[in-house]
């Protein structure tokens, strides 16, 4: 009974380590192929629109760490987005938009984003910078991309660079 019990014991913990070794290697992997001459990169519209517009997204958990999305919809994009201005208005028969929120645990600021095309996916990159304070910080992005790229899955890749 004792040696079934420790097997089974050994069992759980092999299975919990190769499942955690083979997530790390999915997602080096993924930076390692999807970088350089292996990429594509994306246009994205209504730059100058989105850039300091003041929303956020509603009709989520507001405890979750991170909420991506893929908006292809007016009646989504009113939805999941408020804003203390108008809405921008986005032409959703040829356009789509990549959103997020991601809720950190201290103060954090949106730097940077691009989407690529790397291994027959589309690639969200979301670069943040942690800064110095302790308070609970929302950092939301938002890209539009042609509709012709709907048919891929959608990676978001957010994270911090500091």
């Amino acid at each position: 009974m004792q040696n079934t019990m420790k097997n089974q014991f050994k069992s759980v913990t092999i299975l919990l380590l190769l499942t955690v070794l083979l997530g790390s290697c999915q997602e080096e992997s993924l930076n390692q192929s999807c970088e350089g001459e292996n990429s594509q990169r994306i246009e994205t519209f209504y730059n100058e629109e989105l850039e300091n517009l003041p929303c956020s997204i509603q009709h989520i958990n507001p405890d979750t760490r991170e909420v991506n999305l893929v908006i292809k919809s007016q009646a989504d994009y009113i939805k999941y987005f408020t804003c203390n201005t108008e809405l921008p208005a986005i032409d959703f028969e040829k356009y789509f938009i990549l959103a997020g929120r991601y809720r950190h645990h201290q103060c954090a600021e949106f730097n940077r984003q691009q989407v690529f095309i790397c291994n027959n996916k589309l690639i969200y990159k979301v670069e943040m910078h942690e800064l110095i304070c302790a308070a609970f910080t929302n950092v939301f992005y938002v890209t539009v991309i042609e509709r012709k790229y709907e048919g891929l899955q959608v990676v978001f890749d957010v994270g911090f660079k500091n």
